[in-house]
């Protein structure tokens, strides 16, 4: 976790390093990509991963203070718990959170640095393992069971550069903590069974997008 969280300012100082006067993507009303996020967890409660993603850039950065969202940082995890006398799989989570803040801006030549912190609501999803079931059987002998995750506030502070590749293409590097604390209900002819999951992760994603026009 230690190497993947260096990677974010080594890359950063690298982009930094050439920065230029060149206008690059300044007229783009609206460019869209892709990237790839590491996540890091930081709990043995969920799993660590690294995912594909969409981006999107509206509009350019403008120095000082202003609005900052952050929409399409989903993510799956994996998800550990208690079944009767030990730890097991439960499944897999996909965390949805959808937030918005504020943050303040520096535009240094070709690239935008900015610092914020967004927060919001998180609507989560949750899909039981088979195996997870048959322990349920089996240890507790529990039938009828079915499970779901509860939605849960998110916060997410973090550091975002843009670069202006051209004036078609823009590179994205974002770094963030992003705290989401879902639980995950197992209902099943024993009743409920709820297992609170610390899904705090340590996020590093770098991106890539095209302006349209």
């Amino acid at each position: 976790m230690l190497k993947q969280l260096r990677v974010l300012p080594a890359t950063t100082a690298l982009m930094l390093l050439f920065v230029t006067q060149a206008r690059g993507q300044t007229d783009s009303r609206l460019a869209v990509g892709g990237s790839l996020t590491t996540r890091a967890a930081s709990s043995s409660e969920a799993g660590s991963s690294v995912s594909a993603g969409f981006e999107w850039r509206l509009g350019h950065a403008m120095e000082g203070w202003g609005v900052q969202n952050s929409i399409f940082s989903w993510f799956d995890t994996d998800v550990q718990g208690t079944i009767g006398p030990g730890v097991v799989g439960l499944g897999n989570m996909r965390i949805r959170p959808i937030m918005a803040g504020y943050g303040y801006t520096w535009v240094r030549g070709r690239a935008a640095i900015t610092g914020d912190l967004v927060g919001g609501y998180s609507f989560n999803s949750f899909k039981l393992d088979s195996f997870a079931v048959q322990e349920y059987s089996r240890r507790l002998g529990a039938t009828g069971i079915e499970a779901e995750a509860t939605n849960a506030f998110a916060l997410k502070p973090e550091i975002q550069v843009w670069y202006d590749l051209n004036s078609r293409f823009g590179l994205k590097m974002d770094g963030g903590y992003l705290l989401a604390r879902p639980s995950v209900v197992i209902t099943s002819s024993l009743g409920e069974d709820v297992h609170h999951i610390r899904a705090d992760s340590f996020l590093i994603t770098v991106g890539l997008v095209y302006s349209l026009f």
